[in-house]
C-alpha cells in the first residue's frame, strides 16, 4: 500500500464500508463484510490451497508480529469482540498487507499446527510424508 495510513478509525470505516452501510448490517455482518473488501487485497483467494469459498470462512495470519500487535486473544470471544478485532486489525492490514497472508481457517489452522514441532522433528515429518504412500495415491502406482 505504501504511503497511505490508515491512522484514524473513520478514514478506516470510509475505505471499508460507507457509513449508510455500516448502520444496516448486524456485527457479524459488518467483521463479513470488512474480511471481504480486505480480501481482495489478496487476491480474494487463500495463499495456500488457492481456494475462493470454504464452509469454515477465512482469517488473515500475521507472518510476524510487533510491538503490542494486535491478537485475537486480547479480544472477548463474542461478536462484539470479534468487530473490535478485525476493526482494528484492518488498520494494520491496510498499513502493511505484507505482514498477513490471506488463509482459509483448514490451512491457517494446519499452519498453526506445524508450530508444535521442532525443526528437527518437523522436517523428520515432512521427509517421511514425502515418503508414504497412502492408499489413495496405491493406484497411480499399479
Amino acid at each position: 500500500m505504501g504511503s497511505i495510513r490508515y491512522t484514524s478509525l473513520s478514514l478506516l470505516q470510509s475505505y471499508l464500508t460507507n457509513k449508510k452501510e455500516v448502520k444496516l448490517l448486524n456485527k457479524a455482518d459488518q467483521v463479513k463484510d470488512i474480511k471481504k473488501k480486505l480480501s481482495r487485497k489478496f487476491g480474494s483467494k487463500c495463499y495456500l490451497c488457492k481456494t475462493e469459498r470454504t464452509k469454515r470462512g477465512f482469517t488473515f495470519h500475521h507472518r510476524w508480529y510487533i510491538q503490542n500487535d494486535i491478537i485475537h486473544s486480547q479480544f472477548p470471544k463474542n461478536t462484539s469482540g470479534t468487530l473490535e478485532y478485525y476493526t482494528k486489525l484492518s488498520i494494520l492490514i491496510l498499513d502493511n498487507p505484507k505482514r498477513f497472508r490471506y488463509l482459509c481457517n483448514p490451512c491457517h489452522q494446519s499452519f498453526e499446527r506445524l508450530f508444535r514441532f521442532g525443526d528437527k522433528k518437523l522436517n523428520a515429518l515432512i521427509k517421511e510424508r514425502k515418503l508414504t504412500v497412502k492408499l489413495r495415491d496405491k493406484h497411480k502406482y499399479d
